[in-house]
């Protein structure tokens, strides 16, 4: 697929303001300087990604493939240079369109047999598309290992070869951003491969009948992976996993020495809690055959050169994601991967996910442009796949266009929502590199406070993009409109919340309809962004992580 830089029609274009444009120094070096960005500027993107001429932005439609060149068009009239593949802006992400083959995949227990959606959900597996594991079963708790807080499952206890047992959740030691990353299925599944075992089941609390929905959603509607060319990953070791349905994941303790129901209440007690791990009985197989069909889609890559000839081969990365989740099927309904409020209208269109944070972006690198040359360079990501799992900063981070050493930090624009007046920000990172402080500062500089993440059981850490650039050691922060507001009808989390259980990933995400974008709170979200960015980038400290930041000492070089 070719990605060219048409001469979109001048409505749908932002003013570029050429004549204005410095390099070097400027008013920016002062620590005084506020900007202000254009809350037109900020519109005139929004309302052109999130057109149903655009569909839903769906990875690997026709519809990202207009969205992607609009971000092109838009880095080329800034003067960005591009910094995708083959001197472009477009850096390819290889992708596959993956199903389970319905009639081959089963998990087998002692003997009795689960058909795909019969009491168990057998994965997919995008590096090894066919494969059968046959082995004893034993129970690993959560399947955490945590060493900083002196938490490991796998302590004292052989997996090799074997298919490991888990249940969802985590220690309730953990704090939110820490939490969030050790419930993730890869980390869990990490740990099983890095302690030998070849497979892993997972007990849900879904019962029968909610497996068999789920299957049969994902049955009719492809899931997106990264090929297996984009880095090592754990499912090369643990080549078959399955999560099953609470009925069945008790029985798998039948004649074990705890049931359970009894393991549950260890875990979770008040006080002395303890978190048993042991052998189950018998043997399970477990097979999988994963259908594949290769695509790509391209992530929009421009820069801005440092103008330090010291700091300018050190890149402060941008990034915001450009996908959203297209138009609703029959089988997004069934699964639950989208809210259907509106059986006309099937467009989702993402005015504020995230059209809003691609718009802060290119709004961030034209006040750049505007006021000086950094000393660092930038790069300005749009991602594709975002809403796939993460897929295109997973890509971009194992694969940067830049040297991956170099990379000093990572600032992510995800759904700042910004349909009330906000008062404060959740700065997600800011406890684990002297990020924080700049964050702090920035907001503090437009009468913005800084709050501690509000809703730690969404597990915003791990759902957006940065969290990538985190496991790849860069230090990263990512900026979400908080629950506090001036107006009072939106004040303690009624605006986000309502935005979250009205709005997101439903037709209704869009403009000009129920929802009130407010424009002028995007050009707020975009100064403070763009102030954050502009410290990294002309600070003459590189970023680094706390020493006591647990993502630092896990993932930091």
């Amino acid at each position: 697929m070719k990605y060219l830089v048409p001469l979109l029609a001048s409505t749908a274009l932002v003013a570029c303001g050429m004549d204005s444009l410095t390099s070097g120094g400027g008013d920016a070096a002062s620590a005084e300087f506020t900007p202000n960005v254009s809350v037109e500027n900020i519109e005139a993107h929004i309302r052109f990604l999130a057109s149903d001429y655009m569909g839903g932005r769906d990875t690997g439609s026709d519809g990202y493939e207009i969205a992607a060149n609009y971000v092109a068009s838009q880095y080329r009239l800034l003067g960005l240079e591009p910094a995708g593949d083959n001197d472009t802006y477009f850096a390819e992400v290889p992708l596959q369109e993956v199903t389970s083959d319905l009639e081959y995949s089963q998990l087998t227990i002692n003997g009795q047999t689960f058909a795909q959606g019969e009491r168990a959900l057998i994965s997919t597996n995008s590096s090894v598309l066919e494969s059968e594991v046959t082995a004893p079963l034993v129970f690993v708790g959560y399947g955490v290992s945590a060493a900083n807080r002196g938490h490991d499952d796998y302590a004292d206890i052989d997996v090799e070869g074997k298919i490991v047992v888990v249940v969802n959740g985590v220690p309730d030691i953990f704090p939110s951003e820490e939490r969030a990353h050790h419930n993730s299925g890869t980390t869990k599944r990490n740990n099983a491969a890095a302690n030998g075992a070849v497979g892993m089941i997972t007990i849900s609390g879904w019962s029968d009948e909610q497996v068999a929905r789920i299957v049969q959603g994902f049955s009719t509607r492809p899931q997106v992976r990264l090929t297996a060319a984009t880095g090592p990953s754990s499912l090369e070791q643990v080549r078959a996993s399955a999560t099953v349905s609470a009925s069945l994941g008790a029985e798998l303790f039948e004649g074990a020495e705890m049931s359970l129901e009894e393991v549950r209440g260890a875990m979770s007690a008040d006080e002395g809690a303890t978190f048993p791990r042991f052998d189950l009985p018998g043997e399970a197989t477990i097979r999988q055959r994963t259908n594949s069909e290769p695509f790509s889609d391209p992530n929009v890559v421009g820069m801005i050169r440092g103008s330090d000839p010291e700091v300018a081969d050190e890149y402060v990365v941008l990034t915001a994601h450009l996908d959203h989740i297209g138009q609703i099927t029959n089988s997004m309904r069934a699964s639950g991967a989208c809210r259907s409020d509106d059986e006309e209208d099937t467009i989702c269109n993402g005015a504020v996910d995230n059209a809003s944070g691609i718009s802060v972006m290119l709004e961030t690198a034209r006040t750049f442009q505007e006021h000086g040359t950094p000393r660092r360079s930038i790069l300005f990501v749009a991602l594709t796949g975002e809403e796939k799992g993460l897929l295109g900063s997973e890509h971009f981070a194992r694969n940067p266009t830049v040297p991956h050493d170099q990379m000093v930090a990572n600032v992510n624009l995800d759904m700042p929502v910004i349909v009330y007046e906000f008062s404060d920000v959740v700065a997600f990172g800011s406890d684990h590199s002297n990020l924080g402080p700049i964050a702090s500062r920035a907001a503090d500089r437009l009468g913005i406070a800084v709050s501690e993440d509000p809703i730690p059981e969404q597990s915003l850490f791990v759902r957006s993009d940065h969290y990538n650039f985190v496991r790849e050691g860069v230090p990263s922060l990512f900026l979400m409109t908080g629950f506090s507001s001036p107006d009072p009808r939106w004040d303690q989390g009624e605006g986000f919340m309502g935005f979250l259980n009205t709005y997101y990933h439903r037709q209704t995400d869009q403009l000009d309809g129920e929802l009130e974008v407010l424009f002028t709170q995007g050009a707020k979200f975009a100064n403070i962004n763009y102030m954050i960015a502009r410290e990294i980038a002309d600070s003459e400290e590189r970023p680094a992580w706390n020493d006591d930041s647990f993502f630092g000492q896990t993932f930091g070089q």
